[in-house]
């Protein structure tokens, strides 16, 4: 039998409550007086604007300690560090980039010579990769610390984040079945493929309407099955849609609020 509810212990001492509402105080801090949601083709044209400032505000960041020497590769989004032995993953992300978000665009149709709108991947900006992981944090109990900036050799600042490692039995590693279920167990539908431009996250999108959160690039090997048997997902791409800002997806009821204090 599967389960999936985890909650990472990490090696600090105050709880996931905590550590969300901190990555939401940082998010809010690098997106400044006008921390909006991004989200649907009309805030395309203040995206360029947005970025530019988020940049600024991130240079001025507290810097990150150096990560361990244990390096662990280097991945589509990150350069990963860390190890069983340390019980943590150090993420930093890749130069100039902040990881991916899915957003709306409108295209030509070429049958009907109509804009059509379907959803499509963007670059994110950074409160929009610390939003994420405050909803990993929330919603599926992913422990995840901002570390603050770390200075490389481009000249946009990259930013670093902190997880617990999770030991899985190599010959047993999640599956796409086991992805299915975990969201079909946490209230989410998957998103047809034919409002999604990017083929290489066809299949693996998900949204649940209650309160606004899509997620995708769900692929098994952004999960990892415990020791324990427990599904665990460690590194989704998540958007919040606020209420009537889709043309694709159901309304949103209400957008996400992460769970009040005991």
């Amino acid at each position: 039998m599967l389960r999936w509810h985890y909650e990472t212990q990490g090696g600090h001492h105050y709880g996931p409550k905590k550590a969300v509402r901190d990555l939401l105080q940082s998010a809010a801090r690098i997106s400044g007086a006008d921390a909006q949601i991004h989200y649907g083709w009309n805030s395309q044209r203040s995206y360029a604007v947005a970025r530019e400032g988020e940049l600024r505000r991130l240079a001025v960041e507290p810097n990150a300690e150096e990560p361990p020497s244990d390096t662990m590769g280097v991945g589509g989004e990150h350069a990963l560090y860390g190890s069983e032995t340390l019980g943590k993953v150090i993420k930093h992300t890749l130069p100039g980039f902040y990881g991916r978000i899915m957003d709306e665009t409108k295209l030509l149709d070429p049958r009907t010579f109509q804009n059509k709108t379907r959803l499509m991947m963007r670059a994110a900006l950074p409160s929009e990769y610390l939003r994420r992981w405050a909803v990993m944090t929330d919603v599926f109990g992913m422990r995840t610390h901002y570390l603050g900036k770390v200075t490389g050799s481009d000249h946009e600042p990259q930013m670093a984040v902190e997880q617990p490692f999770i030991p899985e039995d190599e010959n047993l590693p999640a599956t796409l079945e086991d992805a299915e279920a975990f969201f079909a167990a946490h209230g989410f539908e998957r998103v047809d493929d034919t409002h999604i431009i990017n083929p290489d996250v066809h299949g693996v999108t998900w949204y649940r309407q209650r309160d606004g959160i899509l997620i995708t690039d769900a692929h098994a090997r952004n999960f990892r099955r415990d020791l324990d048997g427990v599904i665990i997902p460690v590194d989704l791409v998540i958007a919040l849609v606020p209420p009537g800002a889709s043309a694709v997806l159901p309304g949103a009821t209400k957008l996400w609020e992460p769970a009040e204090e005991d």
